[in-house]
């Protein structure tokens, strides 16, 4: 045996069943960790098409990127699977869905979902220190939100990778200067790898200087009383509403009743699996 592993005086220890155990570990104790989506590189292509074509569209939908810019949110395809039913796959992934149970519970539904399109001829605005739960200052024994960001491309130093404060979700504030940079860390992910990480860790992207466009699709995962970014079952117009996982994924379980009848209804509906309607 490692003598550098024994220990004395240890009554209580965590073990792993497996691997997403671990990497569940990673997060509760350093804030992130990075597994595989196994996606072939034509998938990834796919995509990398489908985040470029929802983003043209929203640009025509506002007026062009200048009226983006203004708000500071160009460079960002938001709420894209109400776009193109492709990304479903990605909020949908089993691996992914398997770690977020470990540290949310078998309830918890999709926040948000955004494509952010980091080209190497422009400023970012994701190039800044922020929590995914934003303006929030406190911490909790467990997680309450967790973030998925797909890496479509290779993430580097040279193409603005990701750079992390590990532990910052255990503080309330953001520390000093001298801390972020002491401890700050890049993280590197080949294509095809998704950076799984609790909302509540600090966290930027980087400059790319790679003189290509580095793409990532960001998810949100969070209990289901924190209200979603955009109304995922309005903006998808009752799709995928008779899929059970989809169903409280997207979260048509848990939007909020319109009167006490309906609150009843729906008590009744998962009771006895039909579909109340009012009468």
């Amino acid at each position: 045996m490692d003598a550098t592993f024994q220990c004395h005086g240890v009554r209580e220890a965590h073990r792993n069943a497996d691997g997403l155990d671990a990497a569940a570990e990673d997060i509760r104790n350093i804030g992130y960790t990075v597994i595989d989506s196994d996606f072939s590189p034509a998938e990834l292509q796919t995509i990398r098409e489908k985040a470029d074509a929802v983003y043209d569209r929203q640009v025509r939908e506002c007026g062009g990127e200048g009226s983006l810019e203004r708000m500071h949110d160009s460079s960002v395809a938001r709420c894209v699977l109400s776009y193109d039913d492709y990304f479903v796959r990605l909020a949908a992934h089993e691996k992914l869905l398997g770690l977020v149970a470990r540290l949310l519970g078998d309830n918890f539904i999709l926040l948000g979902q955004n494509a952010i399109i980091n080209r190497a001829d422009r400023k970012h605005d994701q190039v800044t220190w922020h929590r995914d739960l934003t303006y929030q200052h406190f911490v909790c024994s467990r997680p309450l939100a967790i973030s998925a960001l797909y890496c479509i491309d290779e993430f580097t130093d040279l193409t603005g990778a990701t750079t992390v404060l590990p532990a910052s979700h255990k503080e309330e504030a953001f520390p000093s200067r001298g801390f972020v940079e002491r401890h700050q860390r890049v993280v590197e992910a080949r294509a095809g790898s998704i950076i799984v990480f609790d909302a509540m860790l600090y966290h930027r992207g980087g400059v790319n200087k790679s003189g290509r466009t580095r793409l990532g699709v960001n998810h949100i995962f969070v209990m289901p009383f924190i209200k979603q970014q955009i109304d995922l079952p309005a903006a998808l117009g009752g799709k995928f509403r008779d899929d059970p996982l989809l169903s409280r994924l997207l979260g048509y379980d848990s939007a909020s009743p319109a009167s006490a009848y309906f609150w009843r209804m729906s008590k009744i509906e998962r009771a006895n699996g039909f579909v109340a309607k009012a009468g």
